[in-house]
């Protein structure tokens, strides 16, 4: 039972004669919208830069993990130029010192499985020379053409490899380059070491 003379703030209900009307409370309530707009937008606009600032962290970090690419080896120097250095890896000094040790080997015999320091094939030749200079190649042409970068023989310098294949691509012959369309290897049984010039189908590879 209603109370006569109640609040209609309070959204009671009020007897006037045999008339019952409705409070208007129920208007008086609010949309569904924040209670203060001005703080949540600003909130929002906060949590927007928060992760802005750690999408930008994230990305600096995962630059910083990516390893930078190697760098192209720079043009190889003509010999006594520059640095001094005229292969990817061999200095000048190393490459006439291997071209001296093979000169001094002209006039030994070619010997099957030869690796010197009397009797040499093509590749023992090699070898050898390039011992003398320290350094270490495989004991086979084919290992050998496989030891550094395959170039046109056309762009070979003093101190290449020159080697011929098969057509199936099986390196069967190598020698050293000198320059000027010559050579010094251990060209076949019944021949010697010797200079000469580079034959027919050469192909290069730079130590």
């Amino acid at each position: 039972m209603e109370r006569p003379g109640a609040d209609p703030a309070r959204g009671t209900h009020i007897r006037t004669g045999n008339l019952m009307t409705h409070s208007r409370h129920h208007e008086q309530i609010p949309a569904c919208r924040p209670a203060q707009p001005g703080r949540q937008a600003g909130s929002v606009r906060t949590v927007a830069r928060v992760l802005s600032a750690t999408a930008a962290t994230v990305s600096l970090v995962a630059a910083a993990l990516v390893p930078e690419p190697a760098l192209a080896h720079a043009a190889p120097a003509s010999a006594g130029g520059g640095d001094g250095r005229v292969h990817q890896t061999l200095h000048w000094s190393a490459v006439e010192t291997a071209i001296r040790a093979a000169e001094s080997k002209k006039g030994a015999p070619y010997v099957w499985g030869g690796t010197g320091p009397n009797g040499f094939d093509c590749s023992g030749l090699v070898q050898w020379a390039f011992r003398q200079a320290e350094v270490e190649l495989p004991r086979i042409a084919h290992d050998q053409a496989a030891a550094g970068i395959r170039i046109p023989y056309s762009g070979a310098r003093r101190g290449d490899l020159v080697y011929w294949a098969h057509g199936g691509g099986y390196v069967y012959h190598v020698g050293i380059y000198l320059g000027g369309g010559r050579m010094i290897d251990a060209p076949k049984r019944g021949d010697h070491v010797r200079e000469r010039d580079v034959m027919a189908g050469a192909r290069a590879v730079r130590l």
